[in-house]
């Protein structure tokens, strides 16, 4: 009888561990579920703070003719001119996103205007894609004049050269240091042509 009893309360203790592991394999399978619901949701684009990621290991077939990702020009442009007006003494920016520059139009009120342009334009390159230019002015009228080609678009007649005078007219202002030797204070390369324009989705 002892035995049996022995053997019974095995069993029961068997059972219990049994079912604590049943518990728990019930709590993976949930979690399991919600990583693919959140799979789902992240590729639908539907929440805007999840991550991107992508592995490629040596012997995976390379794409080719890749689209470039379409960046959403007026969610970077409103990031970008929040961001400058927590800089000290900006008080007023406004901020024009293009498919390869950024154009950054502010007022400070400090006196060392190449130490305030260093600051609004790495302000600008933390934000976008490295082969992007950013071009700021603190000249009187500029924001206003940066608004003015809000409506704008790569499908616009001669845009190239509208945006070449602007650019032009800003560069008249302080740009900042530059970043090294082989680029200039806007994050242009030496006699570099800037294939990107055209070849972002969502012109």
């Amino acid at each position: 009888m002892k035995k049996l009893g022995m053997f019974l309360l095995i069993g029961f203790m068997l059972a219990g561990c049994g079912g604590g592991d049943q518990k728990k394999m019930g709590q993976e399978y949930k979690f399991s579920k919600t990583n693919v619901k959140d799979e789902n949701r992240i590729g639908n684009n539907m929440n805007y703070g999840d991550f991107g990621y992508m592995r490629h290991m040596s012997g995976d077939k390379v794409k080719t003719g890749n689209a470039v990702p379409y960046l959403n020009r007026q969610k970077l442009a409103d990031m970008i001119s929040d961001m400058v007006l927590q800089l000290p003494y900006i008080k007023d920016v406004g901020t024009l996103v293009t498919d390869e520059e950024v154009l950054i139009g502010y007022k400070t009120t400090n006196k060392d205007r190449n130490a305030a342009a260093d600051q609004v334009k790495m302000t600008g390159f933390s934000v976008v894609p490295r082969y992007y230019h950013v071009y700021v002015s603190d000249e009187k009228g500029m924001i206003d004049k940066i608004e003015q080609y809000q409506s704008l678009n790569n499908d616009t007649e001669q845009i190239e050269g509208i945006m070449d005078q602007l650019i032009l007219q800003m560069k008249k202002a302080p740009q900042g240091k530059k970043w090294n030797y082989g680029e200039n204070e806007n994050g242009e390369m030496n006699g570099e042509t800037n294939s990107m324009r055209g070849q972002m989705e969502g012109k």
